[in-house]
Parts: C-alpha cells; structure tokens; sequence
C-alpha cells in the first residue's frame, strides 16, 4: 500500500498554435490557513479552476483537504489557458491528500474540464493534445467521456471517465480498459463523399470545366470559374471532392486535429466556403487566440472562393501567401506559430458587372471601363497563383431538359480513378517529401532541376519557355504551367512529358478570360 504524501505531481498538455505542450502539474498541501493557489503564468480560466474543482469533490464524495494547496503548473514561464487542467488538478489533491492511493513512480496524464457535479467535460483541441503526448511515456491516461473519439482516433490508449468518481477504478485497473484505436476510427470518408457530392455527368454541356476539374484535383491546382449567374459554377465546385479519392488516416487525423481546435471536429475531407461577405481574419484565423480560420480549416481540401470579383481588396491579397506558400503564419508573444494550410483553392465569379460576357445568345450591357474596374480586384500577383482558368456559360435547351432527368451517373468514379493514378505517381515522384507531393502545391528551390524530376525533354523544355513568352507569364508562371503539364502526363500514367501537355496547360494558363 502506497503511503501518503505531501506532494503529488500529475501531467496533463496545453494548446499552443497548431501543437500540443506537455505540461508538469505539482501539488503540495501544508499546514496552514485553507488557501487554494495556482501559480505558473496561468490566466483567469485557469486561475477559477477553485471553485470548479472544490464543488467537484465534495459532489463526488471526497472532500477539499484543509491547509495549503499550491498547484504549479510548468513550463512556468508559457503562458496557459483553458479549462482541461480541472481534472489532472483534482487528481493531484486526491492523491496528496490520500484520498486514493497510487504506487510510487506511477505517471498519470489527464486532462478535462470538471462541472460542479463531478462530471467531466472535453475542451477544444483534444485532438492536438492527446497527438502532441508520448503514450508510452505514462501508465495511465485519462479523458472525459466526450473526448472518447479523440482518443480513440489519435490512438492514445486512454481510459475515458465521465465522473470523478470514476478515478479510483481507473487508477486501481478495475473497469476501465484503455481505447485502443480500431479500423472503425480510421474509416476513409469515400461513403461520406458519395452521399454529399453529386456525380460529374450532371455538369451538362461543361466539357472544359470538368476537365478543368480533373486536372485541378488531381495535382491540386488553383483554379478559377468566371461565368454568368446560374451557369453552374457553385455546383462544379462543389464537385471536386467527389472525384478526390478518400482521405488517408494520416490526413484523417490532420483533419480531425485542425477542426477539433474550433471545437467542431471532422473526418471528412474539408470543403469550406468563403464570400464578398468574409472578413480576412476569417480567413486567416486569429493571432490573439490561435484559432484557426478557413485557409487552415481547409488543409488537406478545398477552400472555394463564391463571387471572388466582389470580395474585398484586402481579401484577396491575404490569401495569397497560403495560395502560395500553403502554410498560415501567426506571431503571438513574440513566437511564430505556423499552421498548415494545403488547400486547393477554387474561386468563382462573373466574368463582368452583368456577367453576359461569354453568352452566345446574351447581351453583354458592360463597357470596356466597367469590365476593367470589375475584375481590377484580381491583381496580377493573386492571378500568378491561379494555375487554371476555365469560362462556363449557360445551357442550351437540349442541355437544360436533361438536368431534370435523374442526377446519377459513374463519371465521377471514373474520373476518380484518373486522380487517383496521378496522385500515386506523385507520390512515387516525390517520396520522402510529404509536404510537397502534388504538383499544385511543390515548392521548387533554386538548386534543383525541375526539368529533370519531372522528366522533360530539351524539346519540351523549349516550348514551355516560349509558350511562357507567347502567354505573358512571369517566371513563377512559367514554372506552375510546367507543373501543370506534367499533372496531364500523370492523369494518362506516362512517365515522360510531351510536348502536347505543355500547349494543353498553357491554354488553361492563360488570362485571356480576365483581360481587360
């Protein structure tokens, strides 16, 4: 039998950013005047921990010992906050204090916000913090009932609890046996997909744009739909995820950290939206609190832009460097907190103020003038990010009789199969380099050969950098059209680019939609 002590220590994990920080919970009672104090640069949320914790007790059947409590929470000098230190607080005063007895040297991690019954509650970003651990390094591991799926999917082999009370079974090994992660957790979301997206064959008299599509996901391209109002552009983009294949449990659970931050946790594949309406810290997330926003809600997915003509300046240029550098950075006391944002970002919008400028049967009411001042908003250094543009118009009669048939088809499937053999020879291209495995999103530095890995020919390299000079493209324009051309050659599984593949990019490349 353990004997009592004066001196219990507990760890438990804090959010920081896009992370989770291990943190060392001490507890020491005295002799003394009843005080209660929580030291350890800890804010208000933390500090109320007292009356959370003392009701807790008494409704369970313990009791608050008399005399001295001083809880340290380490690392002293960060900052912390959050209401999941009330359960591994709790567990220290019960065993410094006696109240259930644990062998020496035994590790307990928990974490958990404690109501004035007892009873446990999850916090946001279980996720994050149950991943930030090292299981192995403690013998017990203990969360809330409501955090069950966080610890199920992360794997954390936790015993959940959804009482105080429950902490003498869990330290004495009696029924509580810990999750352990099952195939269930890390089910792919393609049923989820199939329910949601409608098939591609519903995209009548839209050749272009669903192969526009394809090339889009399968390298996870930026691309952009301008056409006139009901043209379908919404609904192609809403398409996009039912030709992706499904999530792999590794992206499952980046998926399911990110969101879990918000306090809305999901396993599917991200598709978030944004409009005229959205502010840019909306978009960006927060600097003060470190939640995150839709470029970094939508990693591993898609961020699709509604009526990109009509959003603000400020807007547009904010989302460029996740466009471009796929990652969201924010500075908060002085540290850097960088947050993944591998989207693929698709945008609509009307191609001028009446949005007739493509219509065959319409008339086009804008001058040249309201045309520029309309599409002024998309600066060159925004559309340099773009790697596809394709027109919609609207449908003819024929056309417009069969979408009030059935809304079922396998193009979809097929088309699947297509991103799914080029994403395998990306994969394979560029083993090693988890971050950077689609064309869309590779960063390509100064001392490589892009030539080389992507294999393309002298031949090919000449007509890239021509059809560069013909189309008006900077440098970094001339590069994403390369890259495009080789996410053609992988949709047809040919290792070697061609010739063919660089006019077919360089055609979607080009601005000729948005001149002015």
């Amino acid at each position: 039998m353990a004997s009592r002590i004066r001196l219990s220590k507990v760890f438990s994990c804090f959010n920081e950013g896009p992370a989770g920080v291990l943190s060392e919970i001490e507890i020491s009672q005295s002799p003394g005047i009843p005080t209660f104090d929580v030291i350890g640069l800890c804010d208000s949320s933390i500090r109320e921990s007292r009356g959370r914790i003392i009701s807790a007790l008494n409704s369970s059947g313990f009791i608050m010992p008399k005399g001295h409590i001083t809880v340290s929470i380490s690392p002293s000098y960060m900052r912390k906050s959050g209401t999941s230190f009330d359960l591994p607080i709790a567990i220290g005063i019960l065993l410094v204090s006696g109240q259930i007895n644990c062998p020496p040297g035994v590790k307990i991690y928990a974490e958990g916000e404690l109501k004035l019954t007892g009873e446990t509650r999850g916090t946001p970003g279980s996720a994050v913090r149950l991943r930030s651990i090292d299981k192995d390094m403690f013998d017990h591991i203990i969360v809330p009932e409501e955090e069950r799926e966080s610890a199920v999917f992360t794997g954390s082999d936790a015993a959940v609890i959804g009482s105080l009370k429950d902490i003498t079974d869990v330290i004495a090994g009696r029924s509580f046996s810990p999750l352990t992660a099952t195939s269930e957790a890390e089910r792919n979301d393609e049923e989820l997909i199939k329910g949601n997206a409608p098939d591609l064959s519903v995209l009548k008299g839209q050749e272009k744009t669903k192969r526009a599509l394809i090339l889009a996901a399968s390298g996870f391209h930026n691309i952009l739909l301008l056409g006139s109002p009901g043209c379908g552009k919404t609904l192609a983009a809403g398409m996009i995820s039912s030709i992706m294949p499904p999530l792999s449990p590794e992206e499952q659970r980046d998926v399911y950290a990110l969101s879990d931050l918000t306090g809305s946790a999901s396993r599917e594949r991200p598709y978030r939206t944004i409009g005229p309406g959205t502010a840019l810290s909306k978009i960006t997330g927060s600097s003060s609190t470190l939640i995150p926003g839709e470029a970094v809600l939508a990693d591993h997915g898609i961020l699709f832009a509604d009526e990109i003509c009509e959003m603000k300046n400020e807007v547009l240029d904010g989302l460029r460097l996740p466009m471009g550098e796929h990652e969201i950075r924010h500075i908060k006391d002085g540290k850097v907190f960088r947050f993944p944002a591998r989207f693929l970002f698709v945008g609509s919008g009307n191609p001028c103020r009446c949005g007739n400028r493509f219509e065959k049967d319409k008339v086009c009411r804008c001058t040249p003038s309201v045309i520029s001042r309309y599409l002024s908003k998309l600066s060159g250094a925004f559309l340099d990010r773009i790697d596809i543009f394709s027109e919609m118009r609207s449908l003819d009669t024929e056309d417009l009789k069969s979408t009030l048939g059935r809304r079922t088809g396998d193009e979809s499937r097929r088309a699947q199969e297509t991103v799914r053999r080029a994403w395998d020879m990306q994969k394979n291209r560029y083993s090693g380099d988890s971050g950077n495995r689609f064309n869309g999103i590779r960063e390509v530095s100064s001392d490589e050969d892009i030539f080389d890995i992507i294999r393309a020919s002298e031949e090919v390299r000449e007509y890239a950098v021509e059809t560069a000079g013909r189309y008006e493209l900077s440098a970094r324009g001339m590069t994403r059209m390369i890259l495009l051309g080789r996410t053609i050659a992988d949709t047809e599984g040919r290792q070697d680019m061609k010739v063919s593949d660089i006019a077919e990019a360089g055609a979607y490349r080009s601005r000729d939609l948005i001149r002015r």
